[in-house]
């Protein structure tokens, strides 16, 4: 019987072993199911992960050309007031040019003027001189041909009075009253 009892033990043993292994391999089973759906949760993350790294991969690569095309404009625009600056800066230098030839047009055309008035001054002082003088002449000539002509015209009427006391007068009824005159 010893035996059957050591028998009847390693049985009870194997059993409890065999209920022991299967309760840890439902426990296991459990832990695998377990595990299973955490890695199905995990490749379910991974995944979302991967697309959403490879929309910020997109959109990294979007910013980038974004900014490749900010900063070609930023150079195209600064170029393009570089540009406009050294243009308005042409434009400047030949306005300023331009003024300093239309100054020195100015002062060349005043000096002219200048030279033409006093020109025209000392011509007009000239003719004055020469008018002055020849109306001086003209007065002296008329006043000694006045002189003359009163001298004469003296004369004349003394000389008339001479003749007159040797003429008569007589006037006409004529409408235009003429005045006969007859010599003795």
């Amino acid at each position: 019987m010893d035996q059957i009892d050591q028998l009847r033990q390693q049985l009870n043993e194997s059993e409890a072993l065999v209920l022991a292994y299967q309760a840890s391999a439902s426990q296991t089973e459990g832990e695998i199911a377990r595990q299973v759906a955490e890695i199905e949760r995990l490749t379910a993350d991974v995944a979302k992960a991967k697309e959403a790294a490879r929309e910020e991969g997109e959109k990294r690569v979007q910013a980038g050309n974004f900014l490749r095309v900010v900063r070609q404009k930023l150079a195209k625009a600064e170029k393009d007031r570089d540009d406009a600056l050294k243009e308005l800066g042409d434009c400047n230098e030949k306005e300023k040019q331009e003024r300093e030839k239309e100054r020195a047009e100015r002062a060349r055309l005043q000096v002219e003027i200048d030279v033409v008035s006093a020109e025209r001054e000392r011509a007009i002082t000239g003719l004055r001189a020469q008018f002055d003088k020849e109306i001086a002449a003209v007065k002296d000539r008329g006043e000694k041909e006045l002189s003359t002509a009163r001298a004469q015209s003296e004369a004349e009427n003394a000389a008339l009075k001479v003749r007159m006391g040797r003429c008569s007068f007589t006037f006409t009824k004529n409408p235009q009253l003429r005045l006969r005159i007859q010599w003795n």
